[in-house]
C-alpha cells in the first residue's frame, strides 16, 4: 500500500472507494452548506447563572452586614444567619465561575485540533 501517512499516528482517511482524502478537504464542510451552530449546554448556562446569584446574592449582605445586629432574644434573626453564611457564598461563586474559565477553555482547545 502507497498511502502517506498523515499526522504523528500515521492514519489517513479514506473515502468509500478506499481513496485516500487529501489533507486539505478532511476537515472541510462541503461547499455550500452552511456550518450549523450548536446550543450552549444548558448545564453550563444554569451554572453561569448560579455562578452571578451567589456572587450578588453573597455580596450584599457583606455590604449591609454593620447594620445587622446579632441575636439579641432567643430567636435568631434570618439577616443574622444570611450574613454568617456570605463569605461561603461567595467563595463558592467565584470557585464556580474560575470552574467555568477552565472547562470553557479545556473545550476551546479540543475544538482547535
Amino acid at each position: 500500500m502507497d498511502q502517506q501517512p498523515s499526522g504523528a499516528l500515521g492514519f489517513r482517511e479514506v473515502d468509500r472507494d478506499g481513496n485516500p482524502v487529501p489533507p486539505e478537504a478532511e476537515g472541510a464542510e462541503a461547499a455550500g452548506t452552511e456550518r450549523s451552530w450548536s446550543a450552549p449546554n444548558p448545564f453550563i448556562v444554569v451554572l453561569w447563572l448560579l455562578a452571578a446569584a451567589m456572587i450578588a446574592g453573597g455580596t450584599a449582605p457583606l455590604l449591609s452586614g454593620p447594620m445587622i445586629m446579632g441575636p439579641s432574644s432567643g430567636a435568631i434573626p434570618l439577616a443574622y444567619v444570611v450574613f454568617t453564611f456570605a463569605p461561603q457564598v461567595v467563595l463558592a461563586g467565584f470557585a464556580t465561575l474560575v470552574f467555568l474559565l477552565f472547562w470553557h477553555a479545556w473545550h476551546w482547545q479540543h475544538g482547535r485540533r
